[in-house]
């Protein structure tokens, strides 16, 4: 009998309140094995186009100033999860 898991951190991105973006957007995620009891680190990397958003009048991407928070946990709805600003 196997005591491995499965797990999915997911990474969501909340836009400073001016970019006019939903709480929290998906903006990746990591599918993770673990034995029972294990812990692991997972990084999940954002590019440039995953802190912007398509400016439609200048049909480019751009980066709305203020600032951002990142939730991490295991779904939008995980009120225990971990989040940080930049």
């Amino acid at each position: 009998m196997s005591t491995e898991s499965c797990t999915v951190p997911q990474l969501y991105l909340g836009f400073p309140a001016s970019a006019g973006e939903p709480p929290k957007v998906l903006r990746g995620f990591e599918h993770v094995k673990l034995a029972g009891g294990a812990t692991e680190r997972v990084t999940i990397e954002l590019s440039t186009y995953d802190i912007s958003i398509w400016d439609v009048v200048s049909q480019t991407w751009t980066r709305p100033d203020g600032e951002f928070t990142v939730f991490v946990g295991q779904s939008a709805f995980d009120d225990d999860s971990l989040t940080a600003t930049f």
